[in-house]
């Protein structure tokens, strides 16, 4: 059986959760995943849209062996690229918090028990959006890379006795 180390909603999860920490807990603001069909934009003034954007191999694979568990680690060290969208009228100020947060051992520390690390994040630009009532909607977009070693298990079988035979040629 395969089994990652760690999946993509355990990323979206963390990511969520330092978000949440770090922004103002008594406004009300909804923390979202992007592309997400179907799904009307949040109702609250103030929103965060979360959105995968790509990973990129940092290193060679790492291979560990268990044979007690008949198991083959291979890991390696990937970068994970994310989006965020920040909508509302403190969207410039929430950018700013994230930001300046992630770039901190403070981001550090956190990510650390979700088994991500951060990276890089890009100081975020203002791209406004235009409603389907034709006004604008202020909206601030940052990208950022967190870095995990990701794993992926599978079965290995393993010989623990070795019969030999000796033969003489002549």
């Amino acid at each position: 059986m395969t089994s990652p180390s760690i999946t993509e909603d355990q990323i979206m999860t963390g990511l969520r959760a330092f978000i949440l920490d770090v922004l103002p807990k008594n406004v009300g603001i909804e923390v979202v995943q992007g592309q997400d069909n179907g799904v009307p934009m949040p109702a609250a003034g103030d929103f965060v849209v979360m959105t995968p954007a790509r990973r990129q191999q940092m290193s060679q694979t790492a291979r560990a062996y268990d044979p007690d568990a008949e198991e083959k680690e291979i890991s390696r060290s990937t970068s994970l690229h994310f989006r965020l969208d920040t909508y509302g009228p403190n969207a410039s100020d929430y950018v700013q918090i994230i930001t300046t947060l992630f770039r901190d051992e403070y981001g550090f520390n956190f990510f650390k028990t979700y088994g991500l690390a951060p990276l890089y994040c890009d100081d975020g630009q203002q791209m406004p959006l235009v409603s389907g009532e034709n006004t604008y909607v202020q909206r601030w977009m940052m990208n950022g890379l967190l870095q995990s070693n990701l794993a992926v298990t599978v079965g290995q079988q393993f010989a623990d006795t070795l019969i030999t035979t000796l033969r003489e040629y002549h």
